[in-house]
């Protein structure tokens, strides 16, 4: 893989970025991030809009597998706007666009550039899309991700199901629950209770039954608690 190959899409999405940029918000932006990346200083209004005109005029054109190596350019970039935008892509990708292959795919985009802002977008999305239609390899992954040192990998296997509402596989999610809350990891703890906050808008007396039998406490009890 290489740039040259994409100079079209990066080559619009860097004017596009120019012409939106604010210098100024840059290192607020950065900053907001733990300095872990370089801002060009494009708001996420301005992104979403370039993200759609770039995303009609610069790659229908690809085939999936040159989809997904542009992704992974984006991805190599240095400035965080063009992960946002490989982000956007594939959370926009259809069903039929979602491969059966896409699991050591997905695994290099938890892992890479790694940060809550990104591991959330993509794992409440993309992955959680890819279980629903993947089931068996879906189940594969999480198998393997749950035992990882990667803090991310583990973190997402909480969150995957944070948008199947009454659909959640509950008694998966208590199993996962169960392995990690002795996880001091901060991410760990949020996930946790940001995974039963969301499903107790479905099945309150479900989560509250589990709050009452488990030992959870701190951070991820208090979270899992608020609309209860």
């Amino acid at each position: 893989m290489t740039q040259s190959k994409f100079y079209n899409e990066l080559d619009f999405l860097t004017i596009e970025f120019t012409k939106a940029a604010q210098p100024q918000n840059s290192p607020i932006m950065a900053k907001y991030m733990k300095d872990l990346f370089p801002f060009i200083g494009v708001s996420a209004v301005p992104r979403k809009v370039i993200f759609k005109e770039w995303k009609k005029s610069c790659t229908r054109h690809l085939n999936p597998i040159e989809t997904r190596e542009l992704v992974k350019l984006l991805y190599a970039q240095n400035q965080r706007e063009y992960h946002y935008i490989a982000i956007e892509l594939v959370n926009s990708w259809k069903k039929s666009e979602i491969m059966s292959s896409d699991s050591s795919f997905l695994t290099a985009l938890i892992t890479t550039n790694s940060w809550w802002d990104s591991v959330d977008a993509i794992a409440s999305n993309y992955l959680g899309k890819y279980i629903q239609l993947y089931p068996e390899q879906g189940a594969d992954l999480i198998e393997e991700w749950r035992y990882s040192e990667n803090l991310w990998l583990r973190r997402s296997c909480l969150i995957y199901q944070l948008k199947y509402g009454n659909t959640t596989d509950f008694t998966m999610m208590m199993d996962l629950i169960n392995q990690f809350k002795n996880d001091k990891q901060f991410f760990i703890q949020k996930a946790i209770g940001w995974s039963l906050r969301q499903y107790s808008k479905y099945q309150p007396e479900a989560v509250r039954d589990f709050l009452q039998d488990s030992d959870l406490k701190g951070l991820a009890r208090r979270e899992a608690e608020k609309y209860l």
